[in-house]
């Protein structure tokens, strides 16, 4: 009686054992099992009892399962949330820095032009060549401006949310999708001139905020100089405004 005794328990304490998770607050049970044990030599109470723990074990399980997976979306979404928020406010710090400097470096600018465009009359060209180079320069040092890039799918996933200065030639001849929104693909240059943010031919600085994807209606519109075409469906974008 006894020998059969043990034997009952060494078999639920494998199966309980085994049926419970590593984590999450469970231990598993090491009670070896008995090798002499079997299931055949269980009453009808001990399965009966046996059964009634494994149900309560897996609804267990299963309410940890539901209640750990509950928690880990609400951290994931408040996550992505604290991210867009975050991303807002360095935009508009970025913004605010950009109007606050904004006089001494559009003083700093127009004084190399006129600088450049004096030495260029003068014939002075190494010395006109060499200011406009510095010129350049300094807008990329200070301003963050970057060259004209044709199109802007090469920005990963990470920029979303960003802004972005670039430098662009204005251009009638690119594909565009959209009217401010544009969609991703659509060239940056065609994109500007269609907004009103640069002339044809003409050189000028957007500011560029990088659109995650989602459902979006891009309508086609009819803008300066360019019409774009008409989009519906998910797709990263961006929006364009001056540089101020």
């Amino acid at each position: 009686m006894l020998e059969t005794l043990i034997g009952l328990l060494g078999v639920a304490a494998r199966r309980l054992g085994e049926a419970r998770p590593p984590a999450g607050g469970f231990t598993p049970m090491t009670t070896a099992p008995d090798p002499d044990a079997s299931d055949d030599d269980l009453p009808p109470e001990a399965r009966a009892l046996i059964a009634d723990a494994e149900r309560a074990a897996g609804a267990v399980r299963a309410t940890l399962r539901a209640s750990t997976d509950r928690v880990r979306a609400a951290a994931d979404d408040e996550a992505r949330a604290a991210r867009r928020r975050a991303d807002d406010a360095v935009r508009d710090l970025e913004i605010a820095a950009g109007r606050e400097l904004a006089p001494t470096l559009r003083g700093l600018f127009d004084g190399l032009r006129a600088m450049q465009e004096s030495y260029a009359r003068l014939g002075k060209l190494d010395e006109a060549l060499a200011v406009r180079a510095n010129l350049r320069h300094l807008r990329a040092e200070l301003l963050g401006v970057r060259p004209d890039p044709g199109h802007l799918p090469d920005l990963t996933p990470d920029a979303d949310g960003r802004t972005y200065l670039y430098e662009v030639l204005g251009r009638t001849d690119g594909a565009v999708w959209g009217g401010n929104p544009y969609t991703l693909d659509s060239h940056l240059g065609t994109a500007a001139v269609h907004a009103g943010l640069a002339k044809p031919g003409l050189r000028a600085v957007v500011r560029v905020t990088v659109l995650a994807s989602e459902f979006r209606e891009y309508a086609g519109t009819a803008g300066r100089a360019v019409t774009s075409a008409e989009y519906h469906g998910s797709s990263r974008g961006y929006r364009l405004d001056a540089a101020e």
